[in-house]
C-alpha cells in the first residue's frame, strides 16, 4: 500500500499476552494513538476498532467464534465497527447506559475524526451487565471511569489482576486534552482506579503496560500536581496562552490539525476548572 508524505498506511498489528490476545488497527500508523486495539479473551470482545477499517477487523474477528462485545466508551475509534458487528455475528454489544444514546442517534465528528477514524453508523446496544463471563472464564467488572467520556468504563479481571483501561491511561503526562474532556472527573477516575488491586493494564493505545497501577498513579499525581502549578501560574497574572507556551511549549501538529479540539490549552483551561476540595 502506498505511503502519504512518508507514513505507513492502513496498520494491523498483532499482539499477545497470556490469554488475552489483541489486533492494533488504523488508517495512519503515526503514533499510538493514531491506532486503536481490539481485544479478545476467548469469545469476548473489547472494543471494535475504527470504522474505515472494518475490511480488517472482520477478517481477525472472523477467525473465532465471538459471543458477545464490549465497548469501554461511544468515541469511534472504539464503538466504530459495532454496528456491523453486530449484524455480521449476530451477537450483542454492551456499553455503559451514558454511552447507548449516542451510539443509537449518532454523535457529531470533527473532520479529523472522520479523515483518521471514518464515521461509526448507529446501532442498537445493551446496558452493560454488572459483570461480564468471558469464554476463557475469566469474569470482568465494569468500573465506571468518567472523564475521558461520560460513560467510560473501565474492565476488571479481579482474579488475573489484569485491567482493561480503555482511553483512561494512555500516557503517564499527557500534554495534550480534548475539548470536551473533564479533567476533574479524570482524576476522581484515576484515583478509583489506583486503589483497585490490578497489575497488568491493557491500553487501548498503548497496548500492554507493565506494573499498570503504578502508572496509573503516576498519572493521577502528574494531574494533581499541574493543576496545584497551573493555579498557581494563573494566579499571578499569567493567562491560559501564557501558561501554555511556558509549560508544555509551541502547539504541535495535532492541535493544528485538529483545530484546537486536542491541544494542550484546553489541559491547562481544564486545570483552572478543577475544584482541589474533591480530592485528596
Amino acid at each position: 500500500m502506498p505511503a502519504v508524505r512518508g507514513f505507513q498506511m492502513a496498520l494491523c498489528k498483532r499482539m499477545d499476552y497470556d490469554e488475552v490476545e489483541g489486533a492494533r488497527f488504523g488508517r495512519f500508523n503515526l503514533a499510538d494513538n493514531s491506532t486503536a486495539i481490539v481485544y479478545r479473551i476467548g469469545d469476548t470482545i473489547i472494543d471494535t476498532g475504527p470504522p474505515n477499517q472494518w475490511a480488517a477487523v472482520k477478517n481477525y474477528l472472523s477467525e473465532k467464534p465471538i459471543r458477545q462485545v464490549i465497548l469501554t466508551h461511544h468515541h469511534e475509534d472504539h464503538s466504530g465497527n459495532a454496528a456491523p458487528i453486530s449484524r455480521r455475528f449476530q451477537v450483542p454489544v454492551y456499553i455503559d447506559t451514558k454511552g447507548i444514546r449516542p451510539v443509537s442517534s449518532g454523535f457529531p465528528l470533527k473532520p479529523y475524526q472522520r479523515f483518521f477514524w471514518g464515521r461509526p453508523r448507529p446501532f442498537t446496544p445493551q446496558t452493560m451487565p454488572e459483570t461480564i463471563r468471558t469464554g476463557r472464564g475469566h469474569t470482568l467488572v465494569p468500573i465506571s471511569t468518567p472523564g475521558h467520556a461520560p460513560d467510560h468504563v473501565c474492565l476488571l479481571e479481579p482474579d488475573r489482576k489484569w485491567l482493561f483501561s480503555g482511553d483512561l491511561f494512555l500516557a503517564t503526562r499527557p500534554k495534550l486534552f480534548r475539548a470536551d474532556e473533564d479533567l476533574e472527573g479524570e482524576i476522581q477516575s484515576l484515583m478509583k482506579i489506583a486503589a483497585c488491586d490490578f497489575n497488568i493494564l491493557f491500553c487501548a493505545h498503548k497496548g500492554v503496560v507493565q506494573n499498570g497501577r503504578d502508572r496509573i498513579r503516576e498519572k493521577r499525581d502528574y494531574f494533581v500536581e499541574l493543576v496545584d502549578t497551573v493555579k498557581k501560574m494563573h494566579a499571578q497574572g499569567q493567562s491560559v496562552k501564557d501558561i501554555t507556551r511556558q509549560v508544555f511549549g509551541r502547539k504541535n501538529f495535532i492541535g493544528k490539525i485538529s483545530f484546537n479540539h486536542i491541544c494542550s490549552e484546553n489541559l491547562i483551561r481544564q486545570c483552572l476548572a478543577v475544584d482541589e476540595g474533591k480530592y485528596p
